[in-house]
């Protein structure tokens, strides 16, 4: 630009700087619609300043000189040319198939309108020459020239043959493995690889020393490079794991690449859903799709549960789908097999009652909580440190100072249930001054004084310095009616108290019960557990408050669901959280109470992979920056990456991001994008949008918000409901799709010509990723294969992280500041004046003078709180990525090295007894190995000490087996060992196991008692003498004292984890279950005391009669499974698992699971007797009477 034209511009701009610029001025308009079209170029597509205002330049001549001096329709053809630029990504180095560039086609009267849209649209796949030139200046790809020219070789020799059908006899063996694999996907899926497929290929092909992660584009085609290099390992002898990121795709990958296998002559199955048998056969193939998590499960199997699962299967290569999600994000994801531990349930009553205790705590103000609600005179009593003044002393004192009516403390020792009465009119500043009046009277006593108003704002009553000699006065909120709350001022405060309290609750058994609804009775050998995890709980038990459904987990059938919301999007049916977490939230929605697991086995994404060696192969549309590529390497030694170029030029637009303050405006603020984009305009078509929430709860918020204004809108949020019409058909126009990450990671779209040639569709990302990988993952569900589309990050000041939040905050009143002075507003009005001065006379100096304006306003750049946000968060994620490989990951082995100690030993265990122990010794080993890893692993321990630690307990442990004791000294153990010996006949074996169970334990031990009773009975069979009568009657006698412990402990469970509603839970139904179990096993007893009792005063027998558990309580428990029978022979046939938890967790199975558990705690077998009159036994019993 001439320098004359950029000094006229200049003074034009300072005749306009002192207008004063309205807000109606400022309202949206033509001129500023076409400003921020050229202002994109710059921020979003790396035009600069100058070569925008060129472009501008070359659009306004070109428009004049087929205009025929007729402006009216100016702004639309501009804004039709720059969406047309927009849309198809053009660069301002673009050069046309004819080597033109974008200006020079605008010159050249020739080229119509039509047929430089179709230009500008129109795209030739990247040449062998092209693609490998862009891995060679990809900085962060791992290649060497060698390796690129061998690429180029195979792929132009392999192509070439495939256009000529030239046999290719002559060409190396890799070169005709490529062809051989190429013609079978032709014949097959009627598909002709890409260049940069087989360029994919051979990367990993030419890799077999070092492995190699790919970068492949979404939508570029990856399940066909996965398919062609399972293909060329098998057909080199190589067993083949692929790990797809999801079930579904899995199997729908094998679904789709049967035919291709087959046409190969290449065994193929899927390790989804299929039981041990079709495992173990599925396993004989030379390529197996599955997940990562039925992978790791299935060598969990193998292993530990010594299922022949795998054969003589190794890990030889394994090729992995989304293999950053796979290696980074789900890295430290740990798989593991549930293990029956009976034992844990006797938690459940302390869980009960520390959510319970939890919930009298409240947040009042900022970080300050309020407790439970405690009379005053209580409060106030504990903190006087004088002698002989109890509670009614104080009373006594209140009632004399006029607090409480006359006569109220003598009513309230009669009855202590009218403290309420009395005190229902004291007020907070009667309150107030009587405990000003109890400090004065005794020093040692002090309080700092609060009340909360109406709109909950809380004042201190009596400020004051703190007391002499630093004495902390004790902060409480008083309230209305004599009662009063202690107030915690931070977190570590508050949750001391909370134990404080919860320990004063706690009984270790075996210990002098007393007859209160109020303690938690615990078996002895589960203390050190409680001790170690009490505070762990109880702090869970707080971040349960906090959750919400909809965010952090969704509410299912089958219970509590947790939700992968940050990075994936997807409902995780078959985990739990752990240390009470999970139990705590089924108690926040009276949902069936599971009890808490402990994990004995275990195997880690990263571990699984680790196996493989240098033979792992992956892909992803991200696998990120050169921290992640570090971290990957540092984890898998010596793997390379490369990032593998589109096949055509890609068309994201990438439209600036926006921070809204509050709430209200990013709601208002996406509604007004959607329906924008939805909308028709003059210059385009309407379009498709995907908006992608952070949580359902939030999709659902803005799914109401859209509400009428677009009418075309689908929720996709849980993949637990039918979503196969979103896929079923391509996105119309005007169709909008409101998703969690569910809609991003792997998701293909499809769209229509109509809403294509519109601008594609356009994805709305509602909340900043926690790394740039999952925010490409969801950008990457637009402009797919050469089509265009566009991106926008709209996000919530609110919804970031705290730090964030202030300097966004910060931000904002800064710029409120510079808008004052800002010249940028001014010129951008000057721009609008000359804009509209332009299009009603237009002149070569008029238009020389706009460009040059336009070159000024786009010079000015300012760095957006959207850019911003993300550098921060890049760094973070930085950090995270070096705490993960140098924390995380070794914490990981550390547990894998034990894990596979703990193997060791139970190989010898299994081999000691002919690979058939007793299940009783293997439970009873896994249970010690769990609580071990519970009470005794410290991440801060170096591996080694670990190691020496686990080897001497388990030695022990060993040692206590083979003499037929319990390696945790926990009574259900013996009861188990007694149940197996009775079972076999060896009834003096099973009455020592079941004595040493209730010498460990006599309060729990009610199935000891039982069991043994009937062993006593059982052994003298028909020749049962009176003492033999007597123990069995003891025994009975005991089980029913110990059964009644039980019924009081599941009425705690049920007092402290009921929610305070009038409708009946899923928690107490289950509980109800509970309750029916127990009091027909009392039923069952005491029916046998009544007949043993009379066969005693009768000088008789007992016959006994043995019967399953299951057949404890009545037929009208059971018969409701009948109903439930046909739907449950479905779901076992189809192999749902889903459906299978589902079944299982339906309350007509409350009776039947709780049977079930009673049965893994010793308790196979039930007992009926029938009392048989014997002439000897009554002339005996005579006999012994004359004696007496």
């Amino acid at each position: 630009m001439a320098e004359n034209d950029r000094d006229s511009n200049i003074s034009l701009f300072d005749r306009h700087q002192t207008l004063h610029i309205t807000e109606s001025l400022l309202s949206a308009n033509n001129e500023e619609e076409v400003l921020q079209k050229l202002r994109g170029l710059v921020t979003n597509i790396k035009w600069s300043p100058d070569d925008v205002s060129v472009l501008f330049d070359a659009l306004l001549k070109r428009f004049k000189s087929a205009s025929a001096n007729n402006n009216s329709h100016l702004f639309n053809w501009l804004m039709q040319m720059l969406h047309c630029i927009e849309v198809n990504y053009i660069t301002s180095g673009w050069r046309s198939k004819s080597r033109k560039t974008l200006r020079e086609l605008l010159q050249d009267k020739n080229v119509t309108d039509e047929e430089l849209k179709e230009c500008l649209a129109k795209d030739e796949e990247k040449t062998l020459d092209e693609i490998i030139e862009e891995i060679r200046c990809e900085k962060l790809n791992q290649v060497d020239e060698k390796l690129l020219k061998d690429v180029k070789d195979i792929v132009s020799s392999v192509d070439e043959t495939l256009t000529t059908h030239n046999d290719g006899s002559q060409q190396s063996e890799l070169k005709q493995a490529l062809r051989r694999i190429c013609e079978a996907v032709q014949k097959t899926a009627k598909y002709r690889p890409r260049l940069t497929q087989m360029v994919s290929w051979c990367l990993m092909a030419l890799s077999s020393t070092t492995g190699r992660l790919i970068q492949v584009g979404t939508g570029e085609g990856k399940s066909y490079i996965v398919a062609m290099f399972a293909a060329f390992r098998a057909m080199e002898g190589d067993k083949v794991d692929i790990m797809s990121s999801s079930s579904v795709l899995a199997q729908r990958d094998l679904a789709e690449w049967e035919e291709f296998y087959k046409e190969l002559k290449i065994s193929v199955d899927c390790n989804i859903s299929k039981d041990d048998a079709a495992l173990k056969k599925c396993y004989e193939c030379q390529v197996v799709y599955g997940t990562v998590e039925e992978f790791a499960g299935d060598w969990l199997r193998h292993h530990f549960h010594r299922m022949d699962i795998f054969g003589k299967r190794t890990f030889q290569c394994a090729i992995v789908d989304e293999v950053d999600s796979l290696m980074l994000d789900k890295g430290h994801h740990v798989v593991y097999l549930s293990s029956e531990m009976p034992a844990l349930r006797h938690l459940n009553p302390l869980l009960a009652f520390i959510w319970a205790t939890v919930n009298q705590y409240s947040k009042i103000s900022g970080a300050t909580t309020a407790g439970r609600k405690y009379p005053f005179h209580q409060v106030v009593s504990e903190h006087i440190k004088e002698k002989n003044v109890d509670e009614f002393a104080l009373l006594q004192l209140a009632e004399e100072a006029g607090v409480l009516p006359k006569g109220s403390v003598r009513e309230i020792r009669r009855e202590p249930n009218l403290f309420t009465v009395k005190t229902a009119k004291v007020t907070n500043d009667n309150l107030a001054e009587f405990i000003r009046t109890i400090e004065t009277k005794f020093p040692s006593c002090q309080f700092a004084l609060h009340s909360m108003s109406r709109n909950g704002e809380i004042k201190e009553l009596n400020k004051r310095p703190q007391g002499e000699n630093g004495q902390r006065r004790v902060p409480l909120l008083l309230m209305e009616g004599g009662f009063c709350k202690y107030m915690y001022p931070d977190k570590s405060s508050r949750l001391k108290a909370a134990e404080e309290e919860i320990r004063a609750a706690l009984r270790f058994t075996p210990c002098d019960l007393k007859d209160s609804d109020s303690l938690c009775y615990i078996p002895g050998f589960l203390s050190d557990l409680v001790q170690l995890k009490l505070k762990v709980w109880i702090e869970n038990a707080f971040d349960a408050q906090t959750m919400q459904t909809g965010q952090e987990y969704v509410l299912e059938t089958h219970g509590i669901v947790p939700v992968d919301y940050k990075c994936t999007g997807v409902v995780e049916n078959f985990m739990q959280w752990s240390d009470g977490l999970h139990q705590f939230l089924e108690m926040k929605h009276g949902f069936k109470l599971n009890d808490v697991t402990a994990i004995t086995n275990y195997m880690s994404n990263v571990s699984l992979l680790q196996k493989y060696g240098s033979q792992i192969y992956g892909m992803s549309g991200t696998l990120g920056q050169q921290a992640e590529t570090e971290t990957l390497q540092k984890i898998y030694e010596g793997i390379q990456t490369c990032q593998i170029p589109y096949f055509v030029r890609r068309k994201l637009f990438e439209v600036e991001g926006v921070v809204a303050i509050d709430a209200n405006e990013w709601v208002q603020k996406i509604c007004d994008v959607v329906a924008e984009q939805t909308k028709t305009k003059p210059y385009r078509s309407q379009r498709a949008v995907l908006v992608i929430c952070e949580t359902i709860k939030r999709a659902n918020t803005l799914h109401r918000a859209l509400g009428d204004k677009v009418p075309q809108k689908t929720l996709y949020v849980n993949n637990n409901m039918d979503n196969r019409a979103i896929f079923a058909k391509n996105l119309g126009p005007g169709d909008v799709i409101i998703a969690t990450n569910l809609a991003g990671r792997g998701t293909d779209l499809k769209v229509s010509d109509s809403v294509k040639m519109g601008g594609g569709l356009f994805v709305v990302q509602t909340f900043l990723p926690t790394n740039a990988r999952v925010e490409a993952q969801a950008f990457g569900r637009a402009a797919r294969q050469g089509s265009p589309g566009s991106a926008q990050l709209i996000v919530c000041s609110s919804h970031l992280p705290e730090p964030l939040q202030q300097l966004v905050l910060t931000r904002k009143l800064l710029s409120v500041f510079d808008e004052m002075t800002n010249i940028t507003s001014f010129k951008q009005y000057a721009f609008g004046i000359h804009f509209r001065q332009y299009v009603k006379s237009y002149t070569d100096d008029k238009r020389k003078r706009l460009s040059g304006l336009l070159s000024h306003i786009l010079t000015e750049k300012s760095d957006s709180d959207i850019m911003m946000a993300k550098r921060l968060r890049n760094d973070s994620v930085d950090e995270a990525l070096s705490s993960y490989s140098e924390t995380h990951i070794p914490n990981m082995k550390k547990k894998e090295e034990l894990f596979s100690q703990y193997l060791e030993v139970l190989d010898g265990l299994y081999k000691s007894h002919n690979n058939k122990p007793a299940e009783s010794d293997v439970a009873a080993l896994n249970e010690f190995w769990g609580m071990w890893l519970l009470t005794k692993f410290n991440e801060k321990d170096p591996v080694h000490t670990l190691k020496h630690s686990l080897k001497e307990d388990l030695n022990k442990a060993m040692q206590k087996l083979r003499k037929g004791k319990s390696p945790l000294s926990n009574l259900h153990n013996y009861i188990i060992y007694g149940s197996e010996l009775q079972k076999t006949g060896k009834l003096s074996e099973s009455i020592d196991m079941y004595t040493k169970a209730i010498k460990e334990d006599h309060c729990w031990a009610a199935v000891a008692f039982y069991n043994r009773a009937f062993a006593w009975l059982t052994q003298q069979n028909e020749h049962q003498d009176p003492d033999c009568i007597n123990r069995a009657l003891e025994d009975l006698q005991n089980a029913l004292k110990s059964v009644e412990l039980y019924c009081k402990q599941l009425k705690v469970t049920s007092t402290y984890g009921t929610q305070q509603t009038n409708d009946l839970t899923r928690f107490d139904h289950h509980i109800a279950a509970r309750h029916t179990v127990l009091e027909s096993f009392k039923a069952n007893i005491s029916e046998a005391i009544q007949k043993l009792q009379r066969a005693r005063n009768r000088g008789g027998y007992v016959k006994v009669e043995e019967k399953l558990v299951f057949f404890l309580t009545s037929a009208e428990h059971i018969l409701p499974l009948v109903l439930l029978t046909i739907p449950s022979v479905r779901v076992t046939l189809s192999r749902d698992l889903l459906g299978s938890h589902q079944l299982i967790s339906h309350p007509l199975f409350d009776v039947f699971n709780e049977l079930r558990s009673l049965e893994a705690q010793g308790l196979t077998n039930i007992y009926v007797l029938d009392t048989l009159f014997s002439l000897s036994g009554l002339f005996s019993k005579i006999a012994r009477m004359v004696r007496s």
